[in-house]
């Protein structure tokens, strides 16, 4: 019966650290995507000045800076999944945590249970051979 539920809590645990990596997973490519647009931007701001230093139309001007705006719009938008990626991993870390602490009492119960019955066979194996040592004694 232990071993059944050492088993299935093991298998929910490596369900669980499976799951924590999968968040982590893309937790980790939500920030460079962030990474990405907000190097795109600072790029694209660069772009900018320089053009503006050499002389740009008002319609380029304006092209400009609607693309920048969209880039913002972006970042902000990719922060909030980045945001909500990380709430992720947090969430899937408790859950596993939560599922490696039952995993471990199942474990420890099993092994009380399994030293408790080694040492009642050894009490056992003890009397059984006081019994042979005391039958082999010769009586006064």
């Amino acid at each position: 019966m232990i071993e059944t539920l050492v088993d299935l809590s093991t298998k929910q645990s490596e369900e669980a650290a499976k799951r924590l990596g999968e968040a982590i997973r893309l937790s980790e490519q939500a920030q460079q995507k962030l990474n990405l647009l907000e190097s795109y931007r600072e790029e694209y701001v660069a772009q900018l000045q320089h053009k503006l230093r050499q002389g740009l139309t008002a319609a380029d001007h304006l092209n400009f800076l609607g693309f920048i705006k969209n880039l913002d719009l972006a970042v902000e938008q990719q922060t909030r999944a980045l945001a909500a990626s990380r709430l992720g991993v947090e969430s899937q870390r408790s859950h596993w945590q939560l599922c490696e602490r039952k995993r471990l009492s199942f474990d420890t119960l099993s092994r009380r249970a399994l030293q408790g019955a080694l040492h009642k066979e050894n009490q056992r194996d003890q009397k059984q051979t006081d019994e042979q040592a005391a039958r082999r004694r010769p009586r006064p």
